[in-house]
């Protein structure tokens, strides 16, 4: 299980809809009473244990490693498992994720500010995933290697959820950044990147959902965009880039006009695909939790 970009995950969703949220793998049963009607004082003392336990484990995740030389710092396993299951890459979504969870703590904690190394690393990172030539999705692709090569076996892929939600995270540091006073020029090339890419193509129905069992039109993957979207052409206003400013707030107003598709009347609930066009064709409750 990708632990670490689950748990990063649950966090970006939270900001999608704006719900505050406390997260992580549980390391032992809560012993006291239910906190609904006592032991207060145990709960925060686990609270601030699972806090500092989950912060270590995902911060143990991003290279460099002492145990892989060959890792791109920047680059965050899914998980260090090798085999049974292999899940030692870097997904798009996940790293992105992670990243935005570390912003995060740089925001609300200056002594935190020594993740900036990260952050750059992260940045670099990126740089050479945009730059590789060849690639069948391009910058839809899943996953990579931790040394930043491609990843050729077969997998759902085309998942554009992630440089969308890179896109938000880039563009959450540059703001970071501006507001100390500090250059943003390295970032927004990337960020105009991974944002006209899905300016582009999330009105398609090839896209690989997040469980990476379906294709078509997914709720999810478009909120992601269109929050992308949304806080680009507000970084891109700012920098009186107004082309493309215009440009991202022309596709939110298509994607708010889509978004209503996903409505099932006679259900009465949200689906999360519509237009299916290939994967799994088992899942019709269209009420899988993404």
């Amino acid at each position: 299980m990708r632990v670490v970009g689950l748990l990063a995950g649950t966090l970006f969703v939270s900001q999608l809809v704006s719900i505050p949220v406390v997260v992580g793998e549980r390391q032992k049963p809560f012993s006291g009473a239910h906190p609904l009607t006592g032991g207060k004082d145990e709960l925060e003392q686990w609270i601030r244990q699972q806090d500092a336990y989950s912060r270590a484990h995902i911060l143990s995740n991003i290279a460099p490693f002492a145990n892989d030389p060959s890792a791109m710092p920047g680059a965050v396993c899914a998980s260090p498992s090798r085999s049974h299951p292999d899940y030692y890459y870097a997904w798009t979504r996940d790293s992105a994720l992670v990243m935005n969870e570390l912003l995060s703590w740089m925001e609300h904690n200056s002594s935190m500010s020594g993740l900036q190394r990260t952050l750059e690393d992260y940045v670099s990172f990126t740089r050479h995933l945009q730059g590789l030539k060849g690639l069948r999705y391009g910058l839809a692709e899943a996953k990579f290697h931790m040394d930043g090569r491609p990843f050729t076996k077969s997998w759902c892929n085309g998942q554009t959820d992630g440089p969308a939600i890179r896109g938000y995270t880039l563009t959450r540091y540059a703001r970071y950044l501006m507001r100390q006073g500090r250059d943003i020029e390295h970032l927004y090339a990337l960020i105009r990147t991974d944002l006209d890419y899905v300016s582009s193509v999330w009105m398609q129905n090839w896209h690989c959902d997040i469980w990476e069992e379906t294709r078509g039109l997914h709720f999810y993957t478009l909120m992601a965009q269109r929050r992308a979207l949304t806080e680009g052409a507000r970084l891109a206003r700012m920098l009186e880039d107004y082309e493309a400013a215009t440009g991202y707030e022309r596709e939110i107003e298509l994607m708010d006009r889509r978004l209503g598709d996903f409505w099932d009347e006679r259900g009465g609930h949200v689906m999360t695909t519509i237009e299916w066009s290939g994967g799994l064709g088992s899942k019709h409750s269209q009420l899988d939790a993404q």
